[in-house]
């Protein structure tokens, strides 16, 4: 098993076929077609393209040898058994499918883009199958003692999926540690083998038994009716969903009033991915909608009197008032008591941490930081920050106001300076990539006058006479959805474009992107500058270095399912600066550090052993004398004591 940064235990991934199988991964979906092809080919096919339409993963069938599975007396005589076995003998004789059927409907599941798995009942059943090389075999419940013919798929180096139907769990024990002992990867489903099962008997509690129990994931194999009780499975963690399919619950068989129809097989389908989606993962952080309406409705600590420098603060001096974009009321508590040493207050006013001697209590003093680190800021608001912060740096973010005023400052600063280019020029998104050649000759211009810019400020600050580093943002944005198939073009362009732009005195960066920004208050999708691979190749290539964003690094691995301590580990030798805030899922962006599910003690192994600069680039961190910047600082120097 894998600790999880929230230390939670998740268990080791599995391929299955075309996917993989895992904490962090869709549910698997297998439709359980079995007996339900009534022994006809073509309605076997037509349960396929059912599955393939409904968004299944895989489609499932059953192999059996009969006269190995049965006595003789059986097979040739089934009415002289018990009633319920005449039943079931003569629907599984009648629907028992030939070896080259079996072979037919591979390859057309094969073509049809959708896995195949079967379940051999028996050894001769394996052997026949075994020469289709299927990635799985599933094991049925009846089959979970079978150890001679699980130990066959270990030797084959296949992966087991078992459902645990009708079995104790001194027996399910017994089960995971044979398989242990012999190195298996399986995967096994909580099963209540009814047919359809009572909801009373489901117990899918056990789901969380079962996931502690197994090093592997954990699925849920269903024979109730509905699709309520598969959804909840998957709300408890089962990665793996399998529910038979039926095009008729009223034919005859054994499995059909326990199986799903079409349209419910889609809606279930559909309901589980809309459930996945909204699961998310275990943290809790404002979406960019929800940070607008906590501005626009919350309420912010305000002064209810005139107050001068030097007086203290009482409770009865202090107001709750909308908007929130002052001290948040939570802070109510450490402002009673202590002195207004920043400033007179007129009633009304927004009251800081500033303004009180709370602010010096937060700083950095008396902390060795080791690495150089700055503070984001604009001309506007640069001379209220830099003495609040006593940053190495500023990085100074370029505004289309900014670029077309074309201001001059008189100021100038003993710190060193980054610059970061403009977003926007009006309605336009900047697009070095575009596919759309005017709006990628105008992102030109309008950036070769944003580094024209830069070569003024650059005058200002403490490394005038270096080479200042300048964020350039690589373009490949579309709202429709990603252009992953104009990868190359979209590369293509951007070195077109970097190679137009006149970086005379400042060393352009290109900073890696996450999967869905918000532009203009709206989701976008970004196409490329996010693969590791990808962006070391564009580097290489374009002989720039790379900005490591770690919030939209986290960002895409996430929505990628790739491990970030990997992609950070790849992109290092071409990372030339770095920005550091938290994330979480796909769109949880500059987020406070604890605030995400980052991993901050396994990056800062590799970062720290560096000399690059840090940014700590939190959302809305300039706020209140840039509280949340030495926060960021503070909190990884608490991390790695070598930051």
């Amino acid at each position: 098993m894998v600790v999880g940064p929230l230390g939670n235990l998740y268990m080791e991934d599995i391929r299955l076929g075309k996917k993989i199988i895992g904490h962090k991964h869709p549910a698997y979906i297998i439709a359980e077609i079995g007996l339900n092809h009534q022994g006809d080919i073509v309605l076997a096919k037509k349960l396929i393209d059912i599955a393939v339409e409904a968004g299944a993963d895989c489609v499932k069938f059953q192999k059996r040898n009969l006269s190995k599975l049965y006595k003789k007396e059986v097979l040739e005589n089934p009415q002289q058994q018990e009633h319920s076995l005449q039943y079931l003998i003569g629907h599984i004789i009648k629907s028992e499918l030939t070896e080259e059927e079996m072979f037919v409907l591979y390859d057309y599941s094969q073509h049809k883009g959708v896995d195949f798995l079967c379940t051999p009942w028996d050894e001769d059943s394996l052997r026949a199958l075994d020469k289709l090389n299927l990635p799985a075999y599933k094991i049925g419940s009846p089959d979970m003692f079978n150890l001679p013919l699980m130990k066959s798929i270990i030797l084959q180096k296949k992966t087991l999926v078992i459902s645990t139907g009708m079995s104790f769990v001194s027996e399910i024990d017994q089960l995971i540690s044979y398989l242990n002992d012999h190195n298996a990867r399986y995967i096994l489903l909580h099963c209540n083998s009814t047919y359809p099962a009572p909801y009373h008997d489901i117990n899918l509690e056990f789901i969380k038994v079962l996931k502690e129990k197994s090093r592997y994931p954990v699925g849920f194999s269903g024979h109730e009716q509905g699709i309520t009780v598969a959804l909840a499975a998957v709300a408890l963690g089962a990665r793996i969903i399998e529910k038979h399919l039926t095009t008729d619950r009223n034919l005859s068989g054994p499995d059909h009033k326990a199986s799903l129809e079409p349209s419910e097989f889609k809606t279930m389908v559909e309901q589980i991915r809309i459930l996945e989606a909204s699961l998310g993962e275990p943290v809790r952080y404002p979406s960019r909608g929800e940070f607008i309406n906590r501005e626009n409705l919350s309420k912010s600590l305000v002064a209810n009197r005139d107050i001068c420098k030097g007086e203290v603060l009482k409770y009865e001096d202090i107001a709750l008032r909308s908007p929130g974009k002052g001290t948040n009321p939570l802070k109510l508590r450490y402002l009673i008591g202590r002195s207004l040493i920043a400033r007179n207050l007129v009633a009304g006013d927004y009251i800081l941490e500033s303004d009180v001697d709370f602010y010096e209590s937060a700083h950095l003093r008396n902390m060795d930081i080791k690495h150089r680190w700055g503070i984001v800021a604009r001309m506007s608001d640069i001379d209220e920050l830099l003495p609040k912060t006593k940053p190495t740096f500023v990085e100074i973010h370029l505004t289309d106001g900014d670029i077309i005023a074309d201001r001059d400052y008189s100021s100038h600063y003993d710190v060193d300076l980054v610059v970061h280019g403009p977003e926007y020029y009006g309605d336009l998104l900047l697009d070095l990539s575009s596919l759309d050649e005017g709006v990628r000759e105008k992102s030109i211009v309008f950036f070769n006058q944003a580094l024209d810019h830069a070569r003024k400020l650059k005058n200002l600050f403490r490394n005038k006479n270096e080479l200042v580093k300048f964020v350039v943002h690589p373009g490949g944005m579309n709202m429709e959805g990603a252009l992953n198939k104009h990868i190359d073009k979209l590369n293509d362009n951007l070195s077109d474009s970097l190679k137009k732009l006149n970086a005379e005195g400042l060393e352009l960066m290109i900073e890696n992107m996450p999967p869905l920004p918000w532009y203009f208050g709206g989701r976008w999708f970004h196409s490329s500058f996010m693969d590791a691979d990808e962006i070391v190749q564009c580097s290489k290539k374009t002989g720039l270095g790379i900005v490591l964003d770690i919030s939209h690094a986290a960002l895409y691995c996430n929505y990628a399912c790739k491990n970030l301590e990997d992609y950070i580990v790849k992109l290092l030798p071409v990372v030339k600066y770095v920005h550091i805030a938290d994330a979480a899922k796909y769109n949880g962006e500059g987020l406070k550090i604890g605030d995400g599910t980052v991993d901050f003690n396994c990056i800062l192994t590799h970062l720290v052993k560096t000399n690059l600069w840090f940014l700590p680039e939190v959302w809305q961190g300039h706020k209140f004398g840039g509280e949340d910047f030495l926060a960021t600082i503070r909190s990884l120097k608490l991390i790695n004591r070598d930051f």
